[in-house]
């Protein structure tokens, strides 16, 4: 959630320089932020997800204005945040990745799965002349932190019950790379959009073939 806050504050920011650009950077130059649900696909039983599992994905690119029409071919850049809240704990049996449900007798507050990627983005983009906006894409991204959060009584031997915050950072056999399909559609600078992520988070074998699939909307301030 603070990661978030600080990205939106950064939206904040950047829309406010925006106003200081001229419209040919404008035109040019695109910035934004999807804020998002990943509604998570192939789930094992084990798993049992939340309703909402926030995500956001901050980017930037460079328009290809196709024959100086409303057509542009848009590469960027981005970093995106994905969340799986759930009530598992992740550990390795056989060299395989796999999530057990917190027993019945242990309190906690929530456990999440997160996944932090570099991506690199390629858009099809089309802006009329009133600013309605469509645009069709591939994302690639490139793994850069994957980690389990615990919040609860600390379920280890021999201790006393008390309130504990585990974080795992070293989670095995997730995959380093991954691709999708998006799509964004809407008017100036509020959007609708949408990821398909075609790629399972772990390595084939190695763990639960899952993947999400996100909703939600795009601010785009140019």
């Amino acid at each position: 959630m603070k990661k978030i806050l600080v990205i939106l504050l950064s939206l904040v920011a950047f829309t406010s320089f925006s106003q200081e650009l001229s419209e040919e950077a404008k035109r040019k130059f695109s910035f934004g932020i999807d804020v998002f649900t990943d509604i998570w696909q192939d789930l094992p039983k084990t798993i049992e997800p939340a309703t909402i599992n926030q995500g956001v994905d901050i980017f930037g690119s460079y328009n290809y204005i196709i024959n100086d029409g409303n057509f542009s071919l848009s590469p960027g850049i981005g970093l995106s945040y994905h969340n799986l809240n759930n009530k598992s704990l992740t550990m390795t049996v056989d060299d395989s990745t796999i999530f057990y449900p917190v027993p019945d007798s242990i309190n906690f507050r929530r456990t999440k799965f997160t996944l932090g990627y570099f991506d690199i983005p390629i858009e099809l983009r089309y802006k009329s002349k009133n600013d309605i906006r469509f645009a069709i894409g591939i994302k690639f991204g490139f793994l850069m932190t994957a980690f389990t959060k615990y919040k609860g009584d600390d379920y280890l031997p021999n201790d006393n019950n008390k309130l504990v915050i585990y974080k795992k950072t070293r989670i095995p056999n997730v995959s380093k790379f991954r691709y999708g399909v998006s799509m964004r559609l809407g008017y100036k600078w509020l959007n609708f959009w949408g990821y398909y992520q075609l790629s399972s988070v772990f390595d084939k074998g190695k763990g639960p073939e899952m993947y999400p699939i996100s909703i939600g909307i795009s601010l785009m301030p140019y």
